[in-house]
């Protein structure tokens, strides 16, 4: 018997000069390796215990944010509870990498992305596809990294930008010392957001495909110059008070 495949078939051609055969060969099946959860290191890496030796797996086809990104607690925190200390996992490695699977079949490495709190890498290929339709699914519930209601992300960062020009705009010249104060505070902030978004690059933004960076761009560039004026406006107004 060869090694590693299974002869599935053979069949022999009647009245050829020579025999033929059909051969059908089937991929030995992947071993499979059952281990337990020490810890989880970060959001991207797990110790777990295979026998007596315990071992650091990177999660292959994640990349999660850093300790200075935006969401990193929240996903390291989630990472956790999807792999508490002791929870049994199938364990899949992909060269220097690996795909942990929980005993119902739930595949970590996905669950995190389909939460919005990691983005999809290629450091790996059989698993890539699933990272992917996770991240699409993450996008269109516009959770973690891709909602606009959490103020660190590209999408939070451009919602509060031009919430701020939509305020500053409608804010009357006559008005209290204070509240014209506020509102060119609140432009000035506006414009600071503005000048972080012109150094583009880190995960908030690989989280947000393309296209929609397109838009989300043109919606700042419409707000900037509304904030620069109106600042000045106010700031204007603010000296010639007493």
């Amino acid at each position: 018997m060869l090694p590693n495949v299974y002869v599935m078939a053979a069949a022999v051609l009647a009245g050829a000069a020579g025999s033929a055969y059909v051969v059908t060969v089937v991929d030995r099946p992947r071993v499979v390796v059952v281990s337990h959860v020490v810890r989880v290191v970060d959001s991207e890496t797990v110790e777990v215990r295979e026998g007596d030796r315990v071992t650091q797996i990177k999660l292959v086809n994640v990349d999660a944010p850093a300790a200075d990104e935006c969401l990193h607690e929240e996903s390291r925190k989630r990472l956790r509870e999807l792999l508490p200390e002791g929870t049994a996992v199938t364990v899949v490695r992909e060269g220097q990498f690996a795909a942990l699977s929980t005993q119902d079949g739930r595949l970590v490495n996905a669950a995190l992305i389909a939460d919005g709190l990691a983005v999809p890498t290629v450091n790996g290929t059989r698993f890539l596809d699933q990272a992917k339709v996770a991240n699409h699914a993450a996008a269109q519930r516009k959770s973690g990294l891709h909602s606009p209601e959490v103020p660190c992300t590209l999408a939070g960062q451009v919602k509060a930008i031009t919430e701020a020009a939509a305020v500053v705009e409608a804010q009357p010249l006559k008005a209290t010392k204070t509240e014209l104060t506020v509102a060119a505070d609140t432009a000035k902030t506006a414009i600071a957001l503005v000048d972080q978004l012109a150094k583009p690059g880190g995960l908030t933004w690989d989280a947000v495909a393309p296209v929609e960076q397109t838009v989300l761009l043109a919606k700042v560039t419409k707000a900037v110059p509304t904030l620069y004026r109106k600042e000045a406006e106010l700031r204007n107004v603010v000296k010639g008070l007493r």
